[in-house]
Order: C-alpha cells, then sequence, then structure tokens
C-alpha cells in the first residue's frame, strides 16, 4: 500500500488509549509508529476518559483526539437523550479534520457505534478487529449489555473488513456477531529489538509474570510446579506481577516458589534471561503477547491450549491444557529437559515483529480501499 498508492491518511480508533496501560493501547501506539515511518498519515481517535484528559494531545509524536463517545447504558433519561448525543459523536468527528482514507477499530467499544454511522456518512472504509473483548473483558459487559452486542453486530455488518487477533478470538466475536466466523487473524506483533537472546541457563528455573487475576492462571502454576519439585528437586518457579490475587497465591505457593512483584520491561528481561523456560498457564488468553516476548528473548513456551496461545507461539513450544495440573507439571518437565531452540524461537518472534504486522494491515486496507473504489464504479 505504501509503495504503490502513496501516503494514507488513518485513524486508528482503540477501545482506550495513554495514558491507559495495556495490550490495545501498545499496539495502537506501536501501528501509529510503524505506519508514520512509512510515510502514512496517522490520528488516534479514543473516548475521553477519565474526563480531564485534553481532547487534543500528542504521545510520542503521534496525534490523539479524545471525544466523549459514551453509550446510554440503561438509564432511561440517558437512553431519551441519546439521539442528540449521538448526532454531538458523529458531528465531533467532523471537526477532527481532513477525512482519512481508512479508519480501523481496534478492540470494540464504545466507539463503535459513532465510528460506524461516521464512517458509512463519509463513504470512509471501515476494518473492525476484535482482541477477544467478547469474553474477556474483566467487567463482562458483552454478556450483560444487549447495547453491547448489537453494536458489535451494527459495526460487523458495515465494516469493510474484518479481523482477530486470533482464530479464538474471532469465534469468540462470531458468537455475538455472526459475520466474524470469516474474520482474517492478523496477531499481534512485537518490537524483537527491544529483547536480547541470551544462553539458556542449565539450572530448571520456570518464569511467568502478568496480572495476579484467576483469568492469568498462576494458582494453576503453583498446584503444577509442586509436581515438578518431585522430578527436579532444585527448581525454581519465578512469578512478576501484581494483582487482587496476590495474597492468596502467596499462601497457596510452596518450597522454591519466588514472587518478584511488579516488572517494567527492564524487569522482564532479566527474568527471561534468568528462567530457562516461560510459562503462561492462563484460564483463556486471546492471544498472549508475554508468550512472543519471552519467544524474542530466545526462551521455548509452556502455553494454556485455552484461547489463542497457538497463533502467539505459532505452535513452538508446549501447549495444554492448565486447569489439568498433571498434565501442566508433565510439560514443564520436558520443556527444562528438551528445550526450544533460542534461534527457533527468536525466529518465530520475529516474523511478528511490528514491520510485519503493519504491512499485513496496511495490504487489508488497500484491498478495502479498492472494493470501495469498485463499488463506487460500477
Amino acid at each position: 500500500m505504501s509503495g504503490r498508492s502513496g501516503p494514507r491518511r488513518i485513524w486508528l480508533a482503540p477501545s482506550a488509549f495513554h495514558p491507559s496501560r495495556g495490550g490495545v493501547e501498545e499496539l495502537t501506539l506501536q501501528l501509529a509508529h510503524e505506519y508514520r515511518r512509512r510515510g502514512h498519515d496517522v490520528t488516534v481517535i479514543v473516548h475521553r476518559h477519565p474526563r480531564h484528559l485534553p481532547t487534543e494531545d500528542t504521545v510520542e509524536g503521534v496525534p490523539v483526539r479524545r471525544i466523549d463517545l459514551d453509550l446510554p447504558g440503561g438509564d432511561p433519561r440517558r437512553l431519551l437523550r441519546y439521539p442528540l448525543a449521538l448526532r454531538r459523536q458523529v458531528g465531533a468527528l467532523d471537526d477532527v479534520g481532513p477525512r482519512p482514507d481508512i479508519v480501523h477499530v481496534q478492540c470494540a467499544a464504545n466507539q463503535v457505534l459513532p465510528l460506524t454511522l461516521w464512517a458509512a456518512r463519509r463513504r470512509v472504509p471501515m476494518v473492525l478487529t476484535t482482541q477477544g473483548e467478547v469474553t474477556m473483558d474483566a467487567g463482562r459487559i458483552y454478556q450483560k449489555s444487549a447495547q453491547m452486542r448489537a453494536v458489535l453486530r451494527l459495526g460487523s455488518r458495515r465494516a469493510a473488513a474484518l479481523t482477530a487477533c486470533s482464530r479464538r478470538a474471532g469465534d469468540d466475536a462470531a458468537t455475538v456477531a455472526s459475520r466474524f466466523e470469516h474474520a482474517e487473524v492478523v496477531p499481534n506483533g512485537v518490537d524483537p529489538t527491544q529483547w536480547q537472546v541470551t544462553p539458556l541457563p542449565s539450572a530448571p528455573v520456570f518464569a511467568a509474570w502478568g496480572r495476579h487475576v484467576p483469568q492469568k492462571g498462576f494458582d494453576l502454576l503453583i498446584r503444577a510446579f509442586a509436581t515438578v519439585r518431585e522430578q527436579e528437586p532444585d527448581a525454581v518457579l519465578r512469578i512478576g506481577g501484581d494483582g487482587p490475587e496476590r495474597e492468596h497465591l502467596r499462601a497457596l505457593a510452596g518450597d522454591g516458589v519466588e514472587f518478584l512483584g511488579p516488572l517494567d520491561r527492564s524487569g522482564v528481561r532479566s527474568l527471561l534471561e534468568g528462567c530457562r523456560v516461560a510459562v503462561v498457564p492462563s484460564r483463556l488468553e486471546p492471544f498472549g503477547i508475554v508468550a512472543v516476548e519471552a519467544m524474542a528473548a530466545g526462551r521455548g513456551v509452556v502455553w494454556s491450549t485455552n484461547g489463542g496461545l497457538a497463533d502467539a507461539t505459532g505452535d513452538a513450544g508446549w501447549g495444554v491444557d492448565p486447569t489439568d495440573t498433571a498434565a501442566l507439571s508433565e510439560a514443564m518437565v520436558r520443556a527444562h529437559r528438551d528445550p526450544l531452540a533460542p534461534s527457533d524461537a527468536r525466529a518465530h518472534a520475529e516474523s511478528l515483529g511490528w514491520d510485519r504486522i503493519g504491512g499485513r494491515y496496511l495490504d487489508l486496507y488497500e484491498t478495502a480501499l479498492g472494493s470501495r473504489s469498485a463499488g463506487a464504479s460500477s
């Protein structure tokens, strides 16, 4: 797209963005950097939350426009006022600046309805990507809100293209909006240059990190690790992160389990340098960027088969149902005794570099723009 058609004007519309921190925020920022590197004009459009944030901002050189993109919820008074509020939201999009060539919605939330209506009115193709929000949202909003389900169905019908971060994420979205059955899988990316491959230590050291919440399955990992110690008495399990399950996990832990607390990027690098195997034991994971980061550092991964980690790892490593703690412990021992070659792990991570992921999306945009042109001329 960047070579054949020249620079494009792209709106990226995630469910949340900086100063909020998380997977979709980082994905959006990295795509914006990659597109700008290729000469495209990028603006991030996002719901203004909290309300004290400025409507116009710049994050790491990327222009950001924050707009109040609320849904009415169940409040009868807000429902009555919502048509006027929606009209204002769509009007605010007109005020952002020059019309984009493409709108890309990442992780469907409040932003879907106004952007769908605006894109249809302005005849701008829209790409809609699910990041597992249908089943992974902590508040289970899609299970509770008929509004959210209706909006996702509308957005999917009007979108020029649908994508999913993993096949599982697409299948989950299809339970609400059937068009996602045919969504193209475009995995999330990683910057391999941020990770260095170091020699594998010989000791049986396992590493895991993330939010200490039930979904991440650290309790399952701790139980499985007790069995690992029966076969590898010197084994060590290092767990990074924090969260509401912290005290429960500490109470559950036995010998050899070390808690490192919250880790920044440098802390995760140190954790991976000192481990032989990384473990991602999530009860459900739509993609699992932590697995790709571990592979970028040359580490093999024992990963949960409950979600999209097969797409994240390229099926390399050891996939296992983490709720079967006997099978999980067996996979951990195998991974220690017959590790994945660091060069193979790194090669897979490099296949998910942002240059390649950004290129796939740009090709998808070009196809959507070509379809619009063909439709307009027919």
